[in-house]
């Protein structure tokens, strides 16, 4: 019976879906107006308007080509799974062979500990942390899950999303263990926290790290309103092997409890959140006048940047963000950054390998990221 589900289920993948199928899959939200719009110019039909309700009615009664729907499942793919970087740090006292310092990990226990019922989704596989680069003071463990959902739409029944940590010793004038968690979903998001807070347990029990220590990770009250405003516009410049382009967007709100510049006072009147698109975001006053900058909470800031690297070069954006940002409970909003989409120049595409471009760029963000918070934070 099983293989001949299985079976059943690689056929499946074969049906190209139409009419209230397809629907099901044009209207999630990471589709945007303009996603669907490329889709539909594609196929030679051109519209008036090309708002979902205009392109998604065509779009059911025309069925989609294998390669239009694999694309359209990419940009789902891409705008869910972008893997976003949290990083933590604790002052160390202990061996410098992190590998013989961990604790027996077993990630299907923490998962039954952290949830009371199924949490929707399954562990795959024994993960362990493994050396990186055969060094014995940085470790990594990758984890993958499959979640599961009734509800979804034809093809995302069942998605496979990863997480990972990395635990390595650092001295930055002090020796401190530095954590570097990546997760693709709210479920690789709870699993790694859940395991960064056992080891921190662990390392307490056997005196490596203090008991009145903790994780320090980025905050958003770790700042005031100033220096998290030029925490996240120092972004807005050359990093490494980034050379700035342009800001993309950005995402502000008045702080209630500052009274606002007169001449953005009418301007940001009854606003809790405003984004901002442009080509020239950078000179715009609410970013660029030293004035705004105790009134207003800079939240998001994303950047294009050119990037030339031994692989090849080319363009890339990251958001720097404060996500999930709510008033009455910012103390809680810790910062994250994601790498978004990488675009290689022509004539490096058959040979880059974009996982070490990606690699190389987090690498170069993480410590201006480190140094600017070191320097900036209260």
């Amino acid at each position: 019976m099983g293989a001949l589900e299985n079976n059943e289920n690689k056929d499946f993948e074969f049906h190209l879906p139409n009419g209230e199928v397809l629907r099901t899959i044009l209207i999630r939200p990471e589709l945007t107006e303009s996603n669907l719009k490329s889709t539909i110019k594609s196929k030679g039909i051109y519209l008036p308007k090309y708002s979902k309700e205009d392109t998604i009615p065509p779009l059911m009664r025309n069925l989609l080509s294998p390669r239009e729907y694999d694309d359209i499942r990419d940009l789902q793919r891409f705008k869910i799974e972008k893997i976003k970087y949290r990083s933590t740090q604790i002052p160390w006292q202990g061996s410098k062979d992190i590998l013989s310092s961990l604790p027996n990990i077993d990630l299907h226990q923490i998962l039954d500990e952290r949830y009371k019922y199924h949490p929707g989704f399954d562990l795959i596989g024994v993960p362990s942390f493994v050396p990186v680069e055969s060094r014995k003071d940085k470790v990594e463990l990758k984890f993958k899950i499959e979640e599961h959902s009734d509800i979804a739409s034809i093809n995302n029944k069942k998605k496979e999303f990863e997480g990972s940590i990395v635990v390595e010793l650092k001295n930055d004038g002090h020796l401190h263990l530095h954590s570097t968690k990546t997760f693709t979903s709210k479920g690789t998001q709870d699993l790694v926290n859940s395991l960064e807070s056992k080891l921190e347990k662990h390392f307490k029990e056997i005196g490596s790290v203090k008991k009145e220590d903790s994780y320090e990770r980025i905050m958003f009250d770790h700042f005031n309103n100033q220096n998290r405003f030029l925490f996240l516009m120092k972004f807005v410049d050359d990093i490494g092997l980034l050379k700035f382009k342009k800001i993309v967007d950005v995402n502000v709100s008045p702080d209630p409890e500052v009274e606002t510049p007169q001449d953005a006072r009418e301007f940001l009147k009854d606003i809790e959140n405003l984004n901002l698109k442009g080509k020239a975001l950078k000179r715009h006053i609410l970013l660029s006048k030293q004035k705004y900058r105790s009134a207003i909470w800079l939240l998001t800031i994303t950047v294009q940047y050119e990037f030339l690297h031994a692989e090849g070069k080319g363009h890339c954006e990251l958001e720097y963000a404060f996500p999930d940002f709510q008033l009455e409970e910012r103390e809680k909003c810790e910062f994250q950054f994601f790498i978004g989409r990488i675009s290689v120049d022509r004539n490096y595409r058959a040979s880059a390998k974009k996982s070490k471009i990606e690699k190389a760029i987090f690498q170069e963000v993480d410590q201006h990221k480190n140094y600017n918070y070191n320097s900036l934070k209260l």
